[in-house]
Parts: structure tokens; C-alpha cells; sequence
């Protein structure tokens, strides 16, 4: 059974970048802790006490993932999601914990600009992967056309953070090194912004 915010959220793209929306109650039930701090949008709260409540349910794990990618605590997010999964691989809610696992790795992928590019480039690797495959193995999913996107600032994403990593061994003196990942960037990330800053690179080191 989908809940009614699910479908309020769908009608609000990327909400969880403009903050948090009061989740409605079930009717007929006296809200516990838990239901107050969905309710409310505390994502730390519902959090801690789903950690601390045997037997909460797959329902409130995915209630909980939704709140805080709402919020913007992706780490917690992408936990949640990635229980409900584990726990209910089959449940009608599936794709869209699948979903939310996939936009919250994204959120914290995003945000990390400052990473270490060698970093930044394994996990976005793996992200694209994990979008990649969520669009091949649902090619139904009502999702879609939301992370599709994803995918094309996931590559530009990684090419700059590739070219990055040339930039550096051209700093610290190692003219082949940073030739090679520069015509590797080159190579695999044709069209992108990062290939054109590679190009101009290899122009300086006098190989392209």
C-alpha cells in the first residue's frame, strides 16, 4: 500500500531540496514517537527511534528514508532505502525505495565537491552504475525520467573529477602521467567540458 504522501512527493520534484513536508496521519491511530517525528519531519529523530523500536516494519524504514531525503541527510537516506531493500526485495514499494537509495547517493555525491578526485571518481562510478542498472532492470519504473538526468551529470561529474587527476600530476612534474589520464579523459568522455579542458592540456604538453 502506497502512502498518500508518496504521491504528494511525486508532485513535487527534487522536494527534498526545498525542505521538509508534514507527512499526514493514518486515520483512526494514535500517533507513538516515531509517528510524531515522521509526522514532523525529524529525520534524526524517526532515525534514532526506528534504530531503537524492534519490529517497526519495512513501512516506517521507507517512511523514515523519505523524510530525510526530504531533509537533505542523504547518509541516512540511502540507509533506510537500502534496508527496505534488503529486508523487502519484492515489495510493491520496492522501485521506489530503489528510487530513493539511488537520489539520496546522488544528494551526498553532489554535495561532496571537495572530495578527493580519486574518490569522487570510484564513487561516482559506482552511483552511475547503480542508476544504470536501476533504468535496465525497470525499465517500467515510474521513476525514471528523474534519474535518467542523473546519469549525464554523473558522467560530466566524474570526467571533470578524471581531469582533476591530470591537472594534479601535471603540478607535481609527471608530464607523462598527466598525459595519460588526460587522453583517457579524452577518450571516454567525449562531449563533455572536462575532454575540452583535457585536449587544451595536452596541447601544453605538446602531445595532442
Amino acid at each position: 500500500m502506497r502512502w498518500m504522501f508518496v504521491r504528494l512527493l511525486l508532485l513535487l520534484p527534487l522536494a527534498w531540496l526545498a525542505g521538509c513536508a508534514t507527512l499526514p496521519e493514518e486515520p483512526g491511530t494514535a500517533p507513538g514517537a516515531l509517528d510524531r517525528a515522521l509526522a514532523a519531519g525529524d529525520c534524526r529523530t524517526a532515525y534514532t527511534l526506528l534504530e531503537t523500536t524492534p519490529g517497526a516494519g519495512a513501512q516506517a524504514t521507507l517512511q523514515t528514508a523519505q523524510v530525510c531525503l526530504q531533509v537533505g541527510d542523504f547518509p541516512r537516506a540511502r540507509r533506510m532505502a537500502g534496508d527496505f531493500l534488503r529486508d523487502q526485495p519484492i515489495h510493491p514499494d520496492a522501485d521506489y525505495a530503489a528510487y530513493v537509495h539511488a537520489l539520496a547517493g546522488f544528494g551526498e555525491w553532489s554535495r561532496a565537491t571537495r572530495a578527493d578526485p580519486e574518490a569522487r571518481v570510484r564513487e561516482g562510478r559506482a552511483l552511475f552504475q547503480e542508476i544504470a542498472g536501476h533504468l535496465r532492470d525497470r525499465p517500467l519504473s515510474e521513476y525514471a525520467s528523474e534519474l535518467a538526468p542523473r546519469l549525464v551529470r554523473l558522467r560530466e561529474g566524474v570526467a571533470e573529477a578524471e581531469f582533476a587527476l591530470a591537472e594534479r600530476e601535471h603540478r607535481y612534474g609527471n608530464p607523462a602521467v598527466a598525459r595519460a589520464r588526460a587522453e583517457y579523459v579524452v577518450e571516454h568522455y567525449p562531449r563533455t567540458q572536462a575532454a575540452a579542458d583535457a585536449a587544451r592540456l595536452l596541447l601544453t604538453l605538446g602531445s595532442y
